[in-house]
């Protein structure tokens, strides 16, 4: 966990000085998900709130940080209902830009799983999408690799509430 930590100030602190050059976007969305994984057993589906800060410092690169929180609804499982849980996500933002229009990228940090008695976990979360000035679709695979290790596939939308260039 100490690493963990020590990365994530290094990414942080990193982000905030490229953050004085190119343009940075403050992203809110919403997504929904199918679970899979531990989480298909126990989850009829998910829903979900993203917050993202992301700089475009590099030609066709965009750096940031993300966070949000995944509420996976229980289902009920041989007569007993299945408690709901979540993922809070504590992640950098990785994006590659090969055209103005369709980005790649990851999300990747530390998932805290709340509501069940489970650690947390290596998070993840690849997407694939098409970006605009003002918004963002996208497709997901969200998962945190732990003991209870819950995973997601979905779509999502992220409006861009705030467009600086410098």
């Amino acid at each position: 966990m100490k690493k963990l930590s020590l990365i994530m100030m290094m990414l942080i602190g990193f982000t905030f000085t490229q953050a004085q050059q190119g343009t940075n976007w403050l992203k809110l969305g919403v997504h929904a998900g199918i679970p899979v994984g531990d989480a298909g057993d126990t989850s009829s589906f998910a829903l979900g709130i993203d917050g993202k800060y992301q700089f475009l410092t590099y030609d066709h690169f965009g750096f940031g940080l993300a966070t949000g929180y995944s509420h996976f609804f229980g289902k009920e499982v041989n007569g007993h209902d299945v408690d709901d849980f979540g993922i809070i996500p504590i992640a950098a933002l990785l994006r590659y830009y090969p055209t103005e229009s369709f980005f790649l990228g990851a999300d990747l940090g530390y998932g805290v799983i709340s509501g069940v008695d489970a650690d947390g976990g290596f998070y993840y979360r690849p997407e694939i999408g098409y970006h605009n000035e003002n918004w963002n679709i996208f497709g997901f695979y969200q998962g945190v690799a732990a003991d209870f290790a819950p995973a997601q596939v979905g779509i999502g939308v992220n409006y861009n509430v705030i467009q600086r260039a410098k």
